[in-house]
C-alpha cells in the first residue's frame, strides 16, 4: 500500500477507534499470544479466558478488532461463527451487569453551581486572584456550554476558538472540523441561543474577553501561575475538573457524576419540558434514536399520571353473565419483540457496485420475513417485528440474522457494519 493511500486510509477512522482496536490486537497477539489470522475456536477460548477480567463492552470491542483485522486483510471473520456469538452469550448470562447509566445533572444544580462560580469569580477579580478568576470564568462557560448543547468530554475538550462564531444577546454557532459523529469537511454546524438566564453564550464571550485568546483551544489548561496553555486539556480531564467544580460549588455526592451526566441532565429537562424526539436528536446530533433514547428517562411521577388518567377514562363494562360460559382459549406462548436494526453496507475506495445488490437480497429476502419497515430516508434503519418464545431463542434468532446478513455482505464482496437494539429492554446485538 503506498503512503499515499495509507494516509486516506487512517484518515477514514477516527483516532480514538485505530489506537482502541490496535490495543485490542496487541493484547490478543503480545499478551495472550494468539496467532493472526484466528480462527473461531481460538476466539472462542479468548472470551471464555477474558470473560471474569474484561466487561462485556470490552469484550465486543474486541470482537469488533479482530473482525476488522480479519476484513482489511481479506480473511474470513472467525468472530461471526455460530460458537464465538453462543460462548458471547454465555458470557452475558452469566458475568453481565446492567450497565450503569450517568446521572443527569439536573438544571437546580447547575443553577447554583453557575451561581457560586460567579461569585467565586468576582471575589477573586476584587482581591486581585487572576488565576483563580481565570478558572472559574473558563468553568462556568465549559459547565453551562456542555449542558445547553449536551456537548461531550471529548467535544469539550476539542473546541476550536476558530470553529465558533458568538454574538452577545444572539446565539453562538459551533462548526467542528471533525468529532465523533461528524467527518472532516462535513458541514455540520451546532447552534446555541443566547438564554435570559444561565446564557452560555455570555458564559463564553465573558471568558475570551477575560482570557484575551483570538485563538486555540477554547477551553485550555490554566497553571498555578495563570498561564494559559496553548495546548487542548485531554478529554479525559474533563470529568475530574467537573466533580472538582460540582465540589466546591457545594453539590451533594459530586463523585457520582460522570462526563456524560451534562448530555444526560440537558436530554431529560428537554424531554421534561415537551421536546419532541426529533428536535431533540437534531440538536443533540444524535442519528440514532436508539442512541437518544438511552439518555432519556422517564419519571416515576409521569408513568403514574398516565396510568391515572388512563383508569379515569376507562368505564367499566356491565358484569354479564352467560348462559354458558366459553371454553377458556389456550395461553399464547409466542412473543413479538419491537427490533431496530442499524445496517450500513460499504465497499472499499467508496464505490456502489455490490452495496445495491446486498442491500435488496438482505431487506427482500433475510428482513422480510420479520415484517420490516424502513424507519429512515437512507436506507440504513429499519424495524422489525421478530416472534419468540423465550430470551434465549430471541438470542438465538437475532444472532442467526445477524450471521446471514454478514454472509451475504461477503458474498457480494461487500463491508457490512450492523446492530441490532431493543428499545424495550434497552438490549443490544452486534
Amino acid at each position: 500500500m503506498s503512503n499515499a493511500v495509507e494516509q486516506y486510509v487512517l484518515a477514514a477512522d477516527r483516532d480514538n477507534t485505530v489506537k482502541t482496536y490496535a490495543a485490542a490486537l496487541r493484547n490478543f497477539e503480545e499478551v495472550w499470544k494468539g496467532l493472526l489470522p484466528a480462527t473461531a475456536d481460538t476466539v472462542a477460548r479468548y472470551l471464555a479466558e477474558h470473560a471474569e477480567i474484561y466487561r462485556l463492552s470490552t469484550l465486543r470491542l474486541h470482537l469488533a478488532a479482530l473482525a476488522r483485522w480479519h476484513a482489511d486483510n481479506g480473511f474470513a471473520d472467525p468472530t461471526r461463527s455460530p460458537l464465538v456469538h453462543k460462548v458471547l452469550r454465555g458470557i452475558r448470562a452469566k458475568h453481565a451487569v446492567p450497565q450503569k447509566r450517568a446521572r443527569p445533572l439536573q438544571l437546580d444544580v447547575l443553577e447554583g453551581v453557575s451561581d457560586w462560580l460567579l461569585k467565586a469569580q468576582a471575589s477573586a477579580l476584587k482581591h486581585g486572584r487572576r488565576t483563580e478568576s481565570l478558572r472559574r470564568s473558563r468553568d462556568r462557560a465549559m459547565l453551562l456550554l456542555g449542558f445547553w448543547r449536551a456537548f461531550r468530554s471529548d467535544e469539550l475538550a476539542n473546541m476550536r476558538i476558530e470553529e465558533v462564531e458568538a454574538l452577545r444577546g444572539k446565539g453562538l454557532t459551533c462548526r467542528p472540523r471533525k468529532t465523533k459523529t461528524t467527518g472532516e469537511g462535513e458541514d455540520r454546524a451546532f447552534h446555541c441561543p443566547a438564554l435570559s438566564r444561565l446564557c452560555p453564550v455570555d458564559a463564553y464571550l465573558d471568558w475570551m474577553e477575560l482570557s484575551g485568546l483570538k485563538t486555540g483551544p477554547v477551553f485550555p489548561g490554566i497553571d498555578r501561575w495563570g498561564h494559559v496553555s496553548g495546548e487542548h486539556m485531554l478529554s479525559k480531564a474533563v470529568l475530574p475538573l467537573l466533580r472538582r467544580i460540582l465540589h466546591e460549588a457545594g453539590a451533594e455526592e459530586a463523585a457520582s457524576y460522570s462526563s456524560h451526566s451534562l448530555r444526560r441532565g440537558f436530554a431529560n429537562w428537554a424531554s421534561g419540558n415537551g421536546w419532541d424526539l426529533k428536535e431533540l436528536m437534531e440538536h443533540v446530533g444524535w442519528r440514532d434514536v436508539s442512541s437518544a433514547l438511552r439518555y432519556v428517562d422517564v419519571s416515576q411521577d409521569t408513568l403514574k399520571s398516565k396510568f391515572e388518567r388512563g383508569l379515569a377514562a376507562s368505564v367499566p363494562p356491565a358484569p354479564q353473565v352467560p348462559e354458558q360460559a366459553p371454553a377458556a382459549a389456550p395461553a399464547a406462548d409466542r412473543q413479538v419483540a419491537t427490533i431496530h436494526l442499524r445496517l450500513l453496507l460499504t465497499k472499499p475506495g467508496g464505490s456502489r457496485r455490490g452495496t445495491e445488490r446486498a442491500q435488496k437480497q438482505i431487506e427482500t429476502v433475510h428482513l422480510a420475513k420479520f415484517g420490516v419497515r424502513q424507519i429512515d430516508r437512507d436506507g440504513k434503519r429499519f424495524e422489525l417485528q421478530v416472534p419468540f418464545h423465550d430470551r434465549d431463542n430471541l438470542d438465538d434468532t437475532l444472532l442467526e440474522l445477524l450471521d446471514e446478513l454478514y454472509r451475504v455482505a461477503l458474498a457480494c464482496e461487500c463491508m457490512l457494519e450492523a446492530s441490532l437494539h431493543e428499545p424495550a429492554t434497552d438490549s443490544t446485538w452486534d
